[in-house]
Protein backbone atom coordinates (compact mmCIF):
# COMPACT_ATOMS: atom_id res chain seq x y z
CA UNK A 1 0.00 0.00 0.00
CA UNK A 2 1.19 3.70 -0.47
CA UNK A 3 0.18 6.20 2.06
CA UNK A 4 -0.15 9.40 1.91
CA UNK A 5 -0.02 12.71 4.12
CA UNK A 6 -1.12 16.18 2.75
CA UNK A 7 -0.85 18.88 5.34
CA UNK A 8 -2.72 21.98 4.61
CA UNK A 9 -2.86 25.44 5.68
CA UNK A 10 -5.98 28.17 4.81
CA UNK A 11 -6.14 31.13 4.91
CA UNK A 12 -7.18 33.11 8.02
CA UNK A 13 -11.58 33.15 7.70
CA UNK A 14 -11.21 30.68 5.11
CA UNK A 15 -11.47 27.31 6.32
CA UNK A 16 -15.05 26.76 5.72
CA UNK A 17 -14.83 26.98 2.43
CA UNK A 18 -12.15 24.91 1.64
CA UNK A 19 -14.06 22.15 4.02
CA UNK A 20 -16.83 22.44 1.58
CA UNK A 21 -14.44 21.59 -1.60
CA UNK A 22 -12.54 19.32 0.48
CA UNK A 23 -15.36 17.27 2.03
CA UNK A 24 -17.44 16.96 -2.28
CA UNK A 25 -13.48 15.64 -3.10
CA UNK A 26 -13.61 13.06 0.02
CA UNK A 27 -16.75 11.64 -1.10
CA UNK A 28 -15.49 11.05 -4.13
CA UNK A 29 -12.35 10.13 -3.99
CA UNK A 30 -13.90 7.09 -1.76
CA UNK A 31 -16.95 6.30 -4.01
CA UNK A 32 -15.17 6.79 -8.00
CA UNK A 33 -11.71 5.18 -7.20
CA UNK A 34 -11.64 1.94 -6.79
CA UNK A 35 -8.05 1.30 -5.79
CA UNK A 36 -8.12 4.02 -3.30
CA UNK A 37 -8.35 2.18 0.22
CA UNK A 38 -8.83 5.46 2.40
CA UNK A 39 -8.96 9.15 2.03
CA UNK A 40 -9.85 11.03 5.24
CA UNK A 41 -9.70 15.02 5.62
CA UNK A 42 -9.31 15.84 9.82
CA UNK A 43 -8.76 19.11 10.76
CA UNK A 44 -6.05 20.18 13.29
CA UNK A 45 -6.74 23.18 14.26
CA UNK A 46 -8.68 26.43 12.95
CA UNK A 47 -6.21 26.57 9.72
CA UNK A 48 -4.47 23.60 9.16
CA UNK A 49 -5.94 20.16 7.51
CA UNK A 50 -4.92 17.18 7.08
CA UNK A 51 -5.20 14.31 4.63
CA UNK A 52 -4.85 10.94 5.12
CA UNK A 53 -4.49 9.38 2.31
CA UNK A 54 -4.43 5.13 1.22
CA UNK A 55 -3.95 3.55 -2.29
CA UNK A 56 -3.40 -0.19 -3.03
CA UNK A 57 -0.10 0.75 -5.21
CA UNK A 58 1.33 3.43 -6.84
CA UNK A 59 -0.61 3.39 -10.04
CA UNK A 60 -3.64 3.60 -7.99
CA UNK A 61 -2.07 6.68 -6.46
CA UNK A 62 -1.11 8.29 -9.87
CA UNK A 63 -4.57 7.57 -11.47
CA UNK A 64 -6.19 9.48 -8.35
CA UNK A 65 -3.72 12.58 -9.63
CA UNK A 66 -5.32 12.50 -13.01
CA UNK A 67 -9.11 12.20 -12.33
CA UNK A 68 -11.46 15.24 -13.05
CA UNK A 69 -13.04 15.46 -9.92
CA UNK A 70 -9.16 15.88 -8.33
CA UNK A 71 -7.94 18.44 -10.52
CA UNK A 72 -11.57 20.53 -10.54
CA UNK A 73 -11.59 20.14 -6.23
CA UNK A 74 -7.98 20.51 -5.97
CA UNK A 75 -7.87 24.28 -8.60
CA UNK A 76 -11.08 25.48 -6.42
CA UNK A 77 -9.03 24.65 -3.13
CA UNK A 78 -6.27 26.84 -4.05
CA UNK A 79 -7.68 29.89 -3.30
CA UNK A 80 -8.23 29.31 0.08
CA UNK A 81 -4.92 27.94 1.01
CA UNK A 82 -1.98 29.42 2.69
CA UNK A 83 0.97 28.88 1.17
CA UNK A 84 1.78 24.79 -0.67
CA UNK A 85 0.51 22.22 1.29
CA UNK A 86 2.95 19.42 2.38
CA UNK A 87 2.74 16.24 1.15
CA UNK A 88 4.39 13.02 2.32
CA UNK A 89 4.09 9.56 0.46
CA UNK A 90 5.33 6.63 1.67
CA UNK A 91 5.41 2.92 0.96
CA UNK A 92 4.05 0.58 3.61
CA UNK A 93 6.05 -1.61 5.58
CA UNK A 94 4.53 -3.77 7.62
CA UNK A 95 0.82 -4.39 6.05
CA UNK A 96 -2.11 -5.35 8.66
CA UNK A 97 -2.89 -8.59 7.71
CA UNK A 98 -6.50 -9.02 9.14
CA UNK A 99 -8.07 -6.77 7.05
Amino acid sequence: MIGVIANIKTKDGKGKQFEEIAKKLVDLVNSEEKDNIFYRLYRRSENLYTFMEGYKNKEALEYHTTTTHYKENGKAMTEFLDGRPEVEVMEEMAPNRYV
